[in-house]
């Protein structure tokens, strides 16, 4: 009979990272600010994408979420340190359309550290991440629609091979 993995043992889920491979080094996070600033610039009492006050520790948060990809992020920052900031924008649409996954992480790097800024969660209302259990009397009645019927069935996944 096979015995259950171990949790160091399960193969399809992650570990969350709580901090990048490394810190960004200060001509990655000027050519970061750079790159927000174009993507977000300040308009309507708003601020751009650099200058929201914790913009380091949401860069910092969303590279530790996306420390697979930190090595191509760093290595796509090198690729723009030589551009002047009046020609990010163009020279970011290009990019967009030449290689838009590696865009699309660098973006998302951006705009999480944005949106997930303290006084951006507050001007838009939105609920940073959080954990919302059901109470008791929830749980049991969604368990008593049959929801895990399916996994119960199926029996254990993640065994231990031999």
């Amino acid at each position: 009979m096979n015995s259950p993995a171990t949790p160091a043992e399960r193969l399809s889920v992650t570990r969350l990272s709580s901090r990048p491979p490394r810190p960004l080094t200060g001509a990655e996070l000027g050519t970061l600010r750079v790159v927000a600033d174009a993507l977000i610039p300040a308009t309507g009492g708003n601020p751009s994408g650099s200058s929201v006050a914790d913009f380091e520790s949401g860069v910092h948060t969303a590279l530790a979420i996306l420390d697979r990809q930190f090595d191509d992020i760093t290595a796509v920052l090198g690729n723009l340190a030589h551009i002047d900031s009046e020609d990010m924008y163009a020279h970011l649409r290009r990019f967009a359309d030449a290689e838009p996954n590696r865009f699309y992480t660098l973006s998302l790097v951006v705009s999480a550290a944005y949106v997930y800024s303290a006084e951006m969660t507050a001007a838009l209302g939105y609920p940073r991440p959080h954990r919302n259990p059901p109470g008791l009397i929830d749980a049991a009645d969604e368990l008593e629609t049959g929801i895990l019927d399916p996994v119960m069935a199926r029996g254990p996944i993640y065994v231990r091979p031999g």
